[in-house]
Formats: structure tokens, sequence, C-alpha cells
């Protein structure tokens, strides 16, 4: 009997319909299972970055949610992505799914939105397509490249390793998540100094994402529940599983965690909260942390 999605969850899903997908090396150098595709571009050392994310309405914002932070949220989040892997954007294509009934001006609105935020990051919105939808959404094709460096993967933490996240957790609730600034800057620094050995972006929550760039790296972890940086009224519960803080989540190796904090340059914070154990060890988190699936139920 076929298994349901509330079964096999969000990534039990990708693996049964892209898992068999082969790519050709000569052209591509990562495809599913990172943040972004990975296009081989002009020269030894030049990548481009290819990634699509969607928003749609009831379950990434509220009827009620402003047109104008509507629109940030749908590039934001595919900008977090580029982030989490060092990549500087360059380029998007935007797909709107509406209903007839929609009004035309809360729709500009949340154009306006969207290019305000293109316009902050030095990103071309150069087309897109329009369907009739029973629900508004936005789907969002973003290119980046990494120029003169690498970008960093999920694939790369070793055993002694610490674990890094920047800000702080669980404030989804609070609306974070329309009007979080994805840090494509601390990404880019970490990236072309070769600090983060793995790294990815907490979309989906740290009980969800660590596992996955643990599992990506071959790897086990211990977390320390008591070192992770809480948001003004989150609960550790949330932190882990609510999803959304679009923070960089990293690892990097002792001899660069001694000197981080003192050369990091920005006014985002940094906590390290724990660190990478060989995979023949049990991982170490709370029990409860599961972070959030589209489909599995808890």
């Amino acid at each position: 009997m076929t298994a349901s999605l509330s079964k096999i969850g969000e990534d039990g899903l990708l693996q049964a319909l892209t898992g068999h997908w082969k790519i050709d090396g000569a052209k591509v150098l990562v495809g599913t299972g990172d943040d972004c595709a990975v296009l081989r571009g002009e020269g030894r050392n030049h990548f481009l970055l290819f990634k699509t994310d969607a928003v749609v309405e009831g379950v990434h914002f509220s009827r009620k949610a402003r047109p104008e932070e509507i629109g940030h949220k749908a590039l934001a989040r595919a900008l977090s992505d580029l982030a989490a892997m060092g990549a500087l954007p360059n380029a998007a294509l935007v797909t709107l799914g509406l209903p007839p009934s929609e009004p035309v001006a809360r729709v500009k609105a949340i154009y306006r939105g969207l290019e305000r935020t293109a316009k902050r990051y030095g990103i071309q919105l150069v087309g897109g397509e329009t369907t009739r939808a029973r629900q508004l959404f936005l789907s969002i094709a973003l290119l980046g490249e990494c120029r003169g460096y690498k970008p960093v993967l999920r694939s790369g933490a070793k055993p002694g390793d610490f674990i890094f996240v920047t800000g702080r957790l669980g404030a989804t609730q609070a609306r974070k998540h329309l009007t979080f600034e994805p840090r494509l800057a601390e990404g880019q620094w970490l990236a072309r100094r070769k600090i983060a050995s793995a790294m990815m972006d907490l979309s989906d929550g740290l009980g969800a994402d660590l596992p996955r760039l643990a599992r990506a790296s071959g790897v086990s972890f211990e977390l320390n529940p008591k070192a992770i940086p809480l948001a003004r009224g989150a609960t550790l519960q949330m932190a882990l599983n609510d999803g959304e803080d679009f923070e960089l989540l990293f690892t990097t190796r002792p001899s660069h965690a001694k000197t981080l904090k003192k050369k990091w340059p920005f006014a985002t914070s940094l906590h390290c909260i724990g660190v990478v154990r060989p995979r023949r060890n049990k991982s170490s988190q709370p029990e409860f942390a599961h972070g959030f699936d589209h489909f599995k139920q808890r």
C-alpha cells in the first residue's frame, strides 16, 4: 500500500520524487538536496546558483498580512537560500497565481514590496508568468553567483566542528517571517573567507534543519539547548519547531571558531550551539525537536 504524505513527510516526498535524478557533472555541480542548485559558470572559479521558492496564501501568510510584506517575503525567502551558500543574487522571475476576484490594488501593493526588496539587494526583475488559481501565490525563480570563491554546501561538516547560528530563533509568531532580512552579506563573508565548512538557512526550524545538515555531511551532532538564542517571548520549543527564522546555520573548524567572533564585522549576533560528532554517535537534541513539515502529522 502506498504511504501517505502525512506519514513520509516533506523529506520523504522529495526523496521519492527526485532521489533517482542524475546530473550531468560537466554542467551541474550540485542538484537536489542543498539550498540551491549549483551550475558551472565561466571559467574555473565561477559558479551559478539557481533557486525557486513559493509563498501561498493561507500557508505562508494570512489574508490580513500587509501586501508589501507579502511581496518582500516572497523574494526574501529565495534570497535566504542564496545567503545560505554565500552567493550574490543577480536576477529573478516571478510567477503570480491569483483568483479573478483578487483586487488589483492589493496585487500592485504586493509587487511594490517585492520591487523595494529587489532594489535593496540589487536584483533585476526580468519577467515571469501569471495564472488563475484558487488562492493567491507567488513563486520566485532566482539566479545568483559565486565569482572567485566556491559556494558553501550542506555536506562539508566534519567531526569536531562547532555549530553556530546567527540571530535569535523562534520569532515566527511575532511576524518576523514577514519582515526578516536575508543574511546575504553574512553568508558571503563566511564563504569568501572559507570559514563555514557547511551552511544552510533555517527555514523549517532548527529541529528539522540541523539533522538535514548532519545527514548531508554524514555526521551526527551534539546540541546544547541552553545555548540556543531565543527571540523575545519565544520558548525553546518554538525555536526548534516553528520554522521561518531565516537565520544562518553553519559549522566551522575549531581553528576558525576561536577567532570568528573577534573578526565578525556584522551587528548580527553569533551563537555557538553545539558540536559535530562522528556519524557512529547518536545525535543529541531535545525529544520534542522535530521542526516544521508541510505534510507530516505530529
